[in-house]
């Protein structure tokens, strides 16, 4: 029976999808920066598409922020496409070992996130547009995030595989290596806001959260509670890991402020300076206090020292917006009660070390004497033998 093109196609495809069992290797930090650059320009097509409803201007699935959106994913994907292309070429690799480390999930989430875009399609095809609210816990729309960040970690994770792995990092400048990791943490934490916008206070207006607080209505301030423990938690995290230069933070937040001001169609200019300076004192604050020694006092007074000014700013923000300031009860207490929950949430994570290991009785468990028992013949039985 003769070849056919289709065949060798097909076994050509076989055979690039079989791993070659070569070690792994690492993007360079010029590939990481590349990807992150183009995830960007995938999740600015994002921010288009939320600052598009946020004003009314959009209702259904083909509009053009879409369009930017959906552009940006491809030209992602080819990009991540073109390093595998690369490495096949190169050193012959194929199936997981032309994967760098760290671009496993993006390998997942590229096709994935094509599934969910024609489910999403079929989606507003059949029941139509949601709402904000709905539309923040529709099945596809979930989906489709998670793919989303799924490729746009990427040079996180491969950041995070290169020190888990004690690899040496490359001999650029420090600044140079961990802009591509804070760009992709930054579009992750962008992702998780979007979804989450309901927790986090900077996605409001200050003329809704003046009204709030005055009608007595505690979202604002449990939001300040969440966003402070999800920052503690986020500086713990990156810090336990990497040595920082100075604007990490900076850089990191930054995409998530954007994409609060997207949120309300760019009507909460206050907030987002607001964000973006919490972002650079988060800098300071870790440059001058270093929370990776995990020393306890220093990180309570880390989570006071952050928490304390940026919701007095915050809320200094709401008022100078407004003119409808928040009573003295709220103005004062608010910091002070999200500042307590982040110590709290350090004290969890580093609690007290005690010097000397406390003695705790013993009582004589009922197995103890058949398991000598069955100590005692095995013993014995070796012993005829």
């Amino acid at each position: 029976m003769a070849i056919t093109p289709l065949d060798r196609l097909l076994e050509y495809k076989m055979h690039l999808l079989t791993d070659s069992r070569q070690p792994r290797v690492f993007a360079t930090w010029w590939q990481d920066l590349a990807t992150a650059g183009f995830a960007t320009w995938f999740f600015a097509g994002l921010a288009l598409s939320v600052n598009a409803r946020a004003r009314g201007w959009e209702d259904g699935f083909l509009t053009w922020p879409h369009l930017v959106f959906f552009m940006g994913f491809l030209a992602t994907a080819a990009w991540i496409a073109w390093i595998l292309v690369r490495a096949h070429r190169g050193d012959g690799r194929t199936g997981a070992s032309a994967v760098p480390h760290g671009y496993g999930p993006a390998i997942v989430g590229a096709p994935l996130f094509v599934v969910a875009g024609l489910a999403d399609l079929l989606w507003h095809q059949v029941l139509g547009s949601q709402s904000a609210f709905a539309s923040l816990l529709s099945p596809t729309h979930l989906v489709l995030i998670a793919a989303a960040v799924l490729i746009a970690g990427a040079p996180w994770l491969s950041a995070w595989r290169r020190q888990a792995l004690g690899v040496d990092p490359e001999s650029i400048p420090l600044e140079a290596r961990m802009a591509a990791p804070a760009l992709s943490l930054g579009l992750v934490v962008a992702a998780l806001v979007l979804f989450l916008n309901y927790l986090v206070p900077y996605a409001g207006t200050p003329a809704a959260t003046a009204l709030m607080l005055e009608t007595d209505v505690p979202i604002p301030v449990a939001g300040m509670v969440f966003t402070t423990v999800f920052t503690l938690a986020l500086v713990l995290l990156v810090s336990g890991r990497f040595r920082l230069p100075t604007g990490f933070f900076t850089v990191a937040l930054a995409p998530a402020a954007l994409m609060c001001a997207a949120l309300t169609g760019f009507e909460n200019g206050p907030y987002v300076w607001v964000f973006i300076v919490s972002g650079a004192w988060l800098d300071f604050l870790v440059w001058t206090i270093r929370p990776e020694l995990r020393r306890r006092r220093d990180l309570l007074v880390f989570a006071g020292a952050w928490a304390l000014p940026v919701w007095a700013g915050f809320l200094i923000a709401t008022g100078s917006a407004t003119d409808t300031w928040p009573v003295a009860e709220i103005g004062i207490g608010a910091p002070v009660v999200a500042a307590v929950a982040g110590a709290l949430f350090m004290l969890v994570v580093q609690p007290e070390q005690r010097r000397e290991p406390r003695s705790v009785p013993v009582e004589p468990s009922p197995f103890d004497d058949v398991i000598a028992r069955a100590k005692a013949m095995t013993a014995n039985k070796s012993e005829s033998q």
